[in-house]
């Protein structure tokens, strides 16, 4: 039996996410999107949906212009575009929008025999007030998907190699070192510059340092290690070694908790975000999706993390790709109580006043059950 094609009727203004969602869903013939006069105003919600609904491949109709508030004169509007395709299966999304343009389309959508489908986002479900319900989940998208309903892109990264995976995870346990062993390494000048093959000479190691030599191995970061006089040297064949020291490892570990948290559809971490197409970037520690929903972290292993500057960053990348309906963390391998005291206390108060989730080093174990519990039931509700 042939499936009878679909077309989708979407409301424009507010929050846009459910129409996009339910438009990837059904791949529809045709999408009719009836809007209000102020979504339809310049940078407004219409400009801001319509290249992510433009990218489904759909014939998308001009928007039908309605007050907000006028429930006949919505009415109206949606039965004039349904009876326009009446050999199309109609399924009507009335979630976005005021109440009254919700309450418009319902109606409408009643009187023709449409779908009707309201998107329960915070509880990951559609709920069917007419109709026949959605097959399968329209709630997965990856991180790509959701980064293009604000036109952005971002190229996702390949999983790290398993043994780079377990090398970041012993350095979780012990943050405050994997600081230090940076620092030992910055003055034996392991930087960024690489130039082959060399010796990293007088290396100042802890036993916990000295049992992730083996690890620093297998990743193929060294291939040899001398201790000479209770210091080491180390011989370096890897570019990356300073990159992974640098901060990859806390990235890797991070993208490895969301991996493990099991709630996510998508988890991606190291994603450079063009600005505009501009050559200039902004990364993207961690971005990760959970019912059509976006949490994106800061990683931080400096000395000293805790700086407002590192919040306004965080800040301005989110409001390039949702606002306040994104989750945001800043993950420290400092711990709070190694940190300078009153600049803790000062980036504590600023952090809670950009509603950002701060994990610190000593709760780094802890973070796959941070990650899970923030995208389930945020600290900090979307809004």
């Amino acid at each position: 039996m042939t499936q009878q094609p679909t077309a989708l009727l979407i409301l424009i203004g507010g929050r846009q996410t459910p129409n996009i969602l339910s438009a990837q869903h059904l791949r529809p013939q045709i999408i009719a999107p009836i809007a209000s006069h102020e979504a339809l105003r310049p940078g407004q919600a219409w400009e801001m949906v319509y290249p992510a609904l433009k990218n489904i491949g759909s014939t998308i109709l001009p928007p039908a212009a309605v007050d907000a508030f006028d429930i006949e004169q919505i009415k109206q509007a949606c039965v004039n575009v349904i009876d326009s395709h009446p050999e199309l299966r109609w399924v009507c999304n009335v979630t976005c929008a005021t109440t009254v343009m919700s309450i418009g389309a319902y109606e409408a959508g009643r009187a023709r025999n449409a779908d009707i489908w309201y998107f329960d986002t915070n509880n990951r479900r559609v709920i069917t007030l007419a109709g026949q319900p959605p097959q399968g989940d329209p709630y997965r998208l990856s991180v790509a998907e959701y980064l293009r309903i604000y036109q952005r892109q971002a190229n996702p990264t390949s999983p790290p190699p398993q043994s780079w995976l377990e090398l970041a995870r012993q350095m979780a346990q012990a943050p405050d070192e994997a600081i230090e062993f940076r620092e030992q390494l910055r003055k034996v000048e392991a930087n960024a510059s690489y130039r082959g093959p060399r010796w990293l000479k007088g290396v100042s190691l802890t036993p916990t340092m000295q049992n992730w030599l083996p690890l620093l191995s297998n990743a193929g970061f060294i291939d040899q290690s001398q201790r000479q006089n209770g210091l080491y040297n180390l011989h370096q064949v890897h570019q990356d070694l300073w990159k992974f020291v640098d901060g990859l490892w806390l990235e890797i570990f991070a993208w490895d908790a969301a991996r493990q948290a099991g709630c996510f559809d998508d988890y991606q971490y190291g994603l450079e975000m063009p600005i505009d197409g501009q050559v200039a970037i902004n990364q993207l520690d961690l971005a990760a999706t959970s019912a059509a929903s976006l949490l994106i972290a800061e990683c931080k292993t400096d000395q000293s993390p805790f700086k407002t500057p590192y919040l306004d960053k965080l800040q301005s990348i989110t409001v390039l790709i949702g606002g306040s309906f994104v989750v945001k963390l800043f993950i420290a391998a400092r711990s709070s109580q190694n940190a300078n005291p009153d600049a803790w206390r000062s980036f504590s108060d600023q952090a809670k006043a950009r509603q950002i989730v701060v994990v610190t080093g000593e709760q780094l174990p802890n973070l796959k059950d941070i990650l899970a519990s923030e995208a389930k039931r945020p600290t900090y509700s979307r809004t």
